[in-house]
């Protein structure tokens, strides 16, 4: 099995949020930055898989200050040996698709080939209706069919130019909201003519982004907290690890299973479970490792601040929606635990938490959101190292367990 880490990165505690717009602290993110790095050593020494961080722009209130994941992922690959770096995700609309594709490349090279790539929609107005707004792009899940139309449309779109940037040559692409070359451009330089560089008759008519990425064809992909069916059948085309956070295990082996079906109609076999770096899925959770159960539910508690004060605003409590129950999910760190959602205790109980999970999933990646600058930094590191020391060894082949 494979074990990453997910970072919204908040700059303040559970106890002061939502007390002020600690997003313009400037000692707050300096503080953060230090204890993501230790955090990062932590992980990298103790077997964790990968890191990964969200993007989200204008979060003055301190709860998700990322507004470009990649910048970190290159820090922090400096001060990490074998630690993977992605995010959970990049959000498509956010950018210009040419830029991102550039930027991915060389992250993948800066990071000495440990990039992961995660695939967003968005899901805040505030980020993507500022951000994309040249394309008229807003937030998925609005409740507006044409709103949600156009941001799929962008985002498969965008994830094209991409590909093609990490793959091909000299390439050109006429599409609905870009075209890459434009028609008319000029372009004389006798050297780009004389090599063919995608120049004819003082007109360009194709681009070659540089440089490619290390990894080949390009970085392991992830599709961000998905169960819907038009996200789930895109990822499963363009070779996508779909990555789900229903509570519901029914839900999950739809999304398990429905992969591995739409896997299989573009010539991928997967098993049921399965993680492939040419795509797969995962299951994503939350967790809190303490050397007793009371302290490992004092961490969860002062993570779980996120989801009770933020995330539960944005409707993601109903992803932890227990079988059988009905009526509005409560936004409470009771229905977290009780849903199955939060893995908590010491060594022991949380491995056998995750054993139970591989035994009815056959689940072989699992990430699971972790709360830096919300959950006192030694209870983020006592989590990171006790997983890593005393539950990760369980499940790795024998050939990778840590000594």
């Amino acid at each position: 099995m494979q074990f990453s880490m997910f970072y919204p990165v908040a700059v303040a505690s559970e106890s002061d949020l939502g007390k002020g717009l600690y997003g313009l602290d400037r000692d707050r993110y300096d503080t953060t930055i230090n204890e993501l790095r230790e955090q990062a050593i932590c992980a990298d020494e103790s077997g964790w898989t990968s890191m990964m961080f969200a993007e989200h722009h204008f979060e003055i209130e301190g709860y998700h200050v990322t507004p470009n994941p990649l910048m970190l992922n290159v820090y922090l690959a400096q001060h990490t040996k074998r630690l993977r770096q992605g995010q959970m995700g990049l959000v498509l609309p956010n950018w210009n698709p040419l830029r991102l594709a550039e930027d991915i490349a060389m992250a993948d090279h800066l990071t000495g080939g440990r990039l992961d790539v995660g695939l967003s929609r968005g899901y805040q107005p505030r980020s993507v209706g500022v951000m994309g707004q040249h394309y008229k792009a807003n937030a998925a899940g609005t409740g507006s069919e044409t709103v949600e139309a156009t941001n799929r449309r962008i985002v498969e779109e965008w994830f094209e130019v991409m590909r093609r940037s990490w793959t091909e040559d000299l390439w050109d692409f006429e599409g609905e909201f870009i075209s890459v070359p434009p028609k008319g451009l000029q372009w004389n330089h006798p050297i780009s003519t004389r090599l063919n560089a995608g120049v004819s008759d003082g007109n360009l008519m194709q681009v070659a982004t540089v440089p490619k990425p290390k990894q080949l064809p390009h970085p392991p992909l992830f599709t961000t907290l998905t169960q819907s069916p038009e996200t789930l059948a895109w990822s499963a085309k363009i070779g996508s690890t779909a990555v789900t956070l229903a509570a519901n295990l029914d839900i999950v082996k739809g999304v398990f299973q429905g992969y591995v079906d739409l896997a299989g109609q573009h010539g991928r076999k997967l098993g049921f479970g399965e993680y492939s770096k040419k795509g797969g899925v995962a299951l994503c959770r939350n967790v809190a490792v303490a050397r007793t159960r009371e302290d490992a539910m004092e961490t969860a508690r002062q993570g779980s601040a996120f989801w009770t004060h933020w995330l539960g605003e944005f409707g993601f409590f109903e992803a932890l929606r227990m079988k059988g129950q009905e009526g509005p999910v409560p936004k409470t760190f009771e229905q977290m635990v009780e849903s199955g959602f939060q893995l908590v205790g010491t060594p022991d109980d949380v491995g056998e938490q995750i054993q139970r999970l591989k035994e009815e999933l056959n689940v072989e990646y699992l990430i699971f959101i972790m709360y830096g600058g919300i959950t006192e930094h030694a209870r983020m590191l006592e989590t990171i190292q006790l997983f890593g020391e005393e539950v990760i060894p369980k499940f790795a082949k024998p050939e990778l367990a840590i000594a």
